[in-house]
């Protein structure tokens, strides 16, 4: 396993083991060792499956109930989104994307303080791991049509909940 840093302080990509062969492929994207230094212990993790064109996100929790996540992609191809929303840091209010295939063994860890997203680019599966519970009186977001970083993904479905969310503008103001 393989952990590179970005240039958002936190955020990481993660090449985890990976090896095909003639019966498919075999992938180890969890291993507590590896992962305990950058990722820490896990809360709980579920699994989404979404159409393509879906847009879900971009949700953060706040305050002490913020959530680091580490995000796998099991089947179809996604769009990994998240801003960076840490008035101190220096990449506050930038955005961060990356394309993450099924089982390509690649995941990306995203520390607290980010608004997080995916779009699916073709039917798709994930794994979201997260190292605090979600907590719903805790949870905000940004509707995605504000920001321009991300205009250009063909969006055609989107949850009532998460096109009436606030702008950036709004968020980070």
């Amino acid at each position: 396993m393989q952990i590179e840093n970005t240039e958002f302080e936190g955020l990481k990509i993660v090449r985890h083991f990976r090896a095909p062969d003639d019966r498919g492929v075999f992938i180890k994207p969890w291993v507590v060792e590896e992962l305990a230094a950058d990722f820490g212990s896990t809360a709980e993790a579920y699994f989404s499956s979404s159409e393509k064109g879906v847009l879900r996100g971009l949700h953060f929790q706040r305050g002490d109930k913020a959530q680091k996540k580490y995000v796998v992609c099991l089947t179809g191809s996604i769009e990994d989104i998240a801003v960076d929303m840490r008035p101190e840091s220096k990449t506050y209010g930038k955005v961060f994307r990356m394309q993450l295939d099924a089982l390509s063994g690649i995941g990306v860890i995203i520390p607290e303080g980010f608004a997080h997203g995916i779009f699916a680019h073709e039917k798709s599966t994930i794994v979201n791991f997260c190292d605090k519970p979600y907590s719903p009186g805790d949870e905000g977001g940004i509707i995605y049509t504000s920001i321009p970083d991300i205009a250009d993904l063909p969006v055609s479905i989107v949850s009532d909940k998460d096109v009436n969310l606030p702008t950036v503008d709004e968020i980070l103001a």
